[in-house]
């Protein structure tokens, strides 16, 4: 089942976003529960530390994960230093890639209109006005980057504030990555507001296979309870 059809099916749907694009790392996460899994291309992940190389540098690592995973795959094509060309587009159908994510303010209008699911990632710095003509362009999923660069380790009622503002503002289903750690027990306070997608990260999972497939499997039980 592609990723839309599990965030509109599923009361909740767990993306593993990997901090490293290994295989070890991308079946870790499937044997956790994971119901998708992101990797990155032409970028480097704050989160995790980690410089990701360009895509003609990963085909091979990025076929095998496509290949061996029974679920959903995307990539996020680049940043704001760098995005894969216009003619790279055809090496990520070839692969097998279900979706795209990228924030808005650093997609090219030929990722937007590749044919891809698109995940459109928002930031705080973007009204809710700017927000809802999301509504009327042509993504899929929105994925909620809100909360303020303050240092804060954890969520707080403010942040559930935000996020339900975003749910409210959109017809589209909305992920919230945890750009701080989000417990496993309060992956239900995000449910009751709307949210359809949960993104586990560097933060949460850490960098090695045995630990990203234990943090996973604790948020897919928590999931399953809901």
């Amino acid at each position: 089942m592609r990723l839309i059809e599990r965030l509109k099916s599923n009361k909740m749907t767990l993306i593993v976003s990997l901090p490293q694009n290994t295989l070890e790392l991308a079946l870790a996460a499937v044997n956790g529960g994971a119901d998708a899994i992101k990797v990155h291309t032409n970028v480097f992940h704050r989160a995790s530390g980690n410089r990701f190389p360009r895509l003609v540098e990963q085909v091979d690592i990025l076929e095998e994960i496509v290949r061996k995973v029974k679920i959903p795959v995307g990539i996020v094509p680049g940043g704001d230093e760098s995005c894969i060309e216009k003619e790279e587009i055809k090496i990520l159908k070839d692969i097998g890639f279900d979706f795209l994510s990228m924030f808005v303010h650093h997609m090219p209008l030929y990722i937007y209109k590749s044919g891809f699911t698109i995940m459109s990632t928002i930031t705080r710095d973007y009204t809710i006005d700017e927000i809802k003509t999301l509504n009327y362009l042509n993504v899929d999923v929105i994925e909620a980057d809100m909360l303020p660069d303050d240092k804060k380790d954890i969520i707080h009622l403010a942040d559930l504030m935000r996020y339900r503002k975003i749910i409210e503002s959109v017809n589209k289903p909305v992920v919230v990555p945890t750009q701080r750690v989000i417990l496993p027990e309060e992956v239900e306070d995000l449910h009751n507001i709307g949210v359809r997608g949960f993104m586990i990260g560097a933060i949460v999972t850490g960098n090695s296979p045995n630990q990203l497939e234990r943090v996973t499997s604790e948020y897919r039980k928590a999931i399953d309870r809901l």
